[in-house]
């Protein structure tokens, strides 16, 4: 996988992927340190497969404990664990820049969005 593409799947861009892996940024032409945050260095954990365990071993418990949250399945979720329109949008979702995915989650969130008028759970059952 190329950084391009894990750095969309993490939700970032390229650059701030770039940043992170190398552990600075240039700000202004001096070279200043850059340590992501544990949610932020979760994600990308995630999308290359590193463990909670390796975050451990690097120093980084506050990322690891990010990654478990993550990884745990919630009992919400479960019942849509296959379903491809959860999947499609998830996906899509992780396209976004950051800041996008936050809008289209605090929209979510506050009921913004539109709603079908037919009530099933986008399995053809019946929400109940």
């Amino acid at each position: 996988m190329s950084a391009r593409k894990a750095a969309s799947q993490a939700g970032l861009s390229d650059a701030r992927w770039r940043q992170i892996v190398s552990g600075y940024q240039s700000v202004s032409g001096a070279f200043v340190p850059v340590r992501a945050p544990a949610e932020t260095l979760a994600r990308m954990a995630q999308v290359v497969g590193v463990s909670a365990e390796e975050l451990t071993e690097a120093g980084r418990e506050d990322a690891a404990q990010e990654l478990a949250k993550m990884r745990k399945p919630s009992a919400a979720t479960s019942s849509y664990a296959s379903d491809p329109t959860i999947d499609a949008i998830a996906t899509l979702l992780a396209t976004l820049p950051p800041e996008a995915q936050d809008e289209v989650l605090r929209r979510i969130g506050r009921g913004e969005f539109p709603r079908s008028t037919d009530r099933t759970n986008g399995q053809g059952r019946r929400a109940s």
